[in-house]
């Protein structure tokens, strides 16, 4: 996700009034589309280009991490961040990941003028290498930079996560400008109304809802769904690292002013339902149900003869490989790359030699959380 935002911030309500004054395409209704499973909201001429473009990228993407042929005894980390969206131009997670793995070039791209297509695959980075992590050594690490995009940034993990079957995977996010970093105990089936990185899409809710769901055919008891990690050991590694570069400066910053320590957040958290929960809640759902297809990039209006959503599914059971999503500070955009990504290899390393020393990942639970961050039951 990128930022975490409140239901409707100026911007979105901005975008959300120009888009309600255009006019809606000629569109005739594809039968057997059940008005129950709107997603995304198509209704605008300008929604729609951007939406046909974002589906046809979604369905012609072929994974780019590949796992070896032969078995290969390195672990395989799965490590995602975000790209430009709204007023971000630069991500600090994106730059991170870069700098973790630095064959995934951070997208250098801009946003075009409004209506205009903003084309998602510029905005993606994927690239394969293999790094040395600390008392792990060499671990083979698909990196992805993401375009911002409602459920295409999901789609595109769900395909390397099926293509790669990777041991661990970490997804990153920006929330505040300085703040803890955050491990994610949980994702919920929940999606706030507002515009994404393209400024022209958002979700749509079921008539009287103030959210949208995410998988609709997800059941009842999942809507609030833990991640899985070994959470003592991941914990105490990033406080380690964190602690590690006190008094660093940078970008005329010391590292501790703008990463605060490290909180376990809780679930459900009415400020977590933009794009990091988006693919958190994807992500983990999809790694659960193998063979499960589901339906993502579903447009509100559906047009005869046209794609109106991607069907997804894993076909690898990744239902005990630990996953987490976790929220860095947004000022890291143009400073301390270096030091978040030692923190971002003790993580990774972390949870790596919790596996192989029988440390089993645990489903993520509230009641671990920091009590400012404690999630609460809205469903």
């Amino acid at each position: 996700m990128a930022r975490l935002f409140p239901p409707a911030t100026a911007a979105g309500m901005l975008v959300a009034a120009a888009l309600a004054a255009c006019c809606v395409e000629d569109a005739s209704p594809a039968a057997g589309i059940d008005e129950g499973e709107i997603t995304v909201d198509t209704s605008t001429p300008e929604a729609r280009r951007q939406y046909d473009a974002n589906v046809a990228f979604a369905s012609r993407y072929v994974a780019r991490c590949l796992a070896a042929p032969a078995p290969s005894a390195r672990p395989r980390v799965l490590v995602t961040g975000f790209g430009r969206f709204m007023s971000i131009a630069n991500n600090a997670t994106g730059r991170i990941v870069s700098t973790l793995v630095p064959e995934a070039r951070y997208p250098e791209t801009r946003s075009p003028a409004w209506g205009e297509v903003d084309a998602p695959e510029p905005q993606l980075s994927v690239a394969l290498s293999t790094i040395d992590l600390p008392g792990v050594g060499a671990v083979d690490v698909c990196a992805m930079i993401l375009p911002v995009y409602w459920d295409l940034a999901a789609v595109l993990i769900a395909k390397e996560a099926d293509a790669f079957k990777p041991s661990f995977v970490m997804m990153n996010g920006v929330a505040g400008g300085r703040q803890p970093l955050w491990l994610e105990l949980g994702a919920t089936n929940r999606a706030a109304i507002n515009v994404d990185g393209s400024n022209q899409l958002r979700p749509a809710p079921a008539p009287g809802e103030a959210y949208a769901k995410i998988i609709e055919d997800a059941a009842e008891s999942e809507d609030a769904r833990g991640n899985l990690l070994s959470w003592r050991a991941a914990l105490g590694a990033a406080r380690e690292a964190v602690a590690r570069h006190e008094g660093e400066i940078d970008g005329g910053a010391a590292f501790e002013d703008v990463v605060r320590g490290v909180s376990l957040a809780g679930f459900p958290r009415a400020s977590n339902t933009y794009l990091c929960n988006n693919v958190t809640y994807v992500t983990g759902w999809l790694m659960n149900h193998p063979g499960r297809e589901v339906r993502l990039l579903r447009a509100s209006t559906p047009i005869r003869d046209r794609e109106n959503d991607v069907r997804v599914k894993l076909t690898a059971d990744l239902g005990a490989v630990p996953r987490v999503f976790v929220h860095w500070p947004s000022e890291l955009d143009d400073k301390h790359h270096d030091a978040a990504a030692d923190v971002m290899k003790a993580i990774l390393a972390a949870q790596l030699t919790a596996l192989r020393d029988g440390d089993a990942p645990t489903l993520g639970d509230s009641a671990l959380a920091d009590p400012r961050l404690e999630g609460g039951v809205f469903f």
